[in-house]
């Protein structure tokens, strides 16, 4: 009854934090301990686990109820017969390790990390001129500027870019990361935002 009782229009802290959360921790683990056969190795099997395990509770009342009490803090009234985020989440992240290079995979990851709850939680407490949909002129800039940060970040301290270098990355990749959040799409976004901004970080 909570999970159904969740209003959309306001914003979801624990579900957004949750993301970044796991997010920043996926790029760090990525970044500084695991090659891509390790990460791999670790998505298939605890993160195909939880796919798995997500796809059985939508059959089995007991797993279920296991899955409300763990997780409903964090779920939307849809995902209540549904697949979850995680799970595309899970899959979005194999999918980019894949066949995408390790930098991409770490920008890509870091866009669904910072730039989407950023955007989410502006949008929901301060968007007010419409965009596309219910996303809002303030969440796409709030994202804009939060990605090109993190961008930034990652260029200097992890890539050893040049200022000048780490700045131009910044504002690709925060006008990528905007630009794909706010596509509409009929596919969960934590499966979209990291694979469509793979894709385009390369063409870029």
């Amino acid at each position: 009854w909570a999970v159904l009782g969740r209003d959309r229009s306001l914003p979801h802290f624990e579900r957004k934090l949750y993301h970044f959360l796991m997010g920043v921790a996926c790029v760090l683990l990525y970044a500084l301990v695991l090659t891509r056969t390790e990460a791999l190795v670790l998505l298939v099997t605890i993160g195909g686990g939880l796919v798995i395990a997500d796809m059985i509770r939508l059959r089995n009342r007991t797993v279920n109820e296991l899955a409300l009490k763990l997780f409903g803090k964090i779920m939307r009234r849809e995902e209540l017969k549904s697949i979850s985020g995680n799970s595309f989440y899970v899959l979005g992240l194999i999918v980019v390790i894949v066949l995408f290079p390790k930098t991409v995979v770490l920008l890509s990851v870091l866009f669904l990390a910072v730039g989407d709850p950023t955007a989410a939680m502006v949008g929901t407490l301060f968007g007010k001129h419409k965009l596309i949909g219910k996303k809002s002129v303030e969440g796409a800039l709030a994202n804009l500027a939060v990605s090109a940060g993190a961008s930034f970040l990652l260029a200097v301290f992890y890539l050893n870019f040049p200022v000048e270098k780490a700045l131009l990355l910044a504002a690709v990749g925060g006008v990528i990361s905007m630009s794909v959040e706010i596509l509409p799409t009929p596919i969960d976004d934590n499966f979209t935002i990291p694979v469509f901004s793979a894709v385009v970080l390369c063409l870029v």
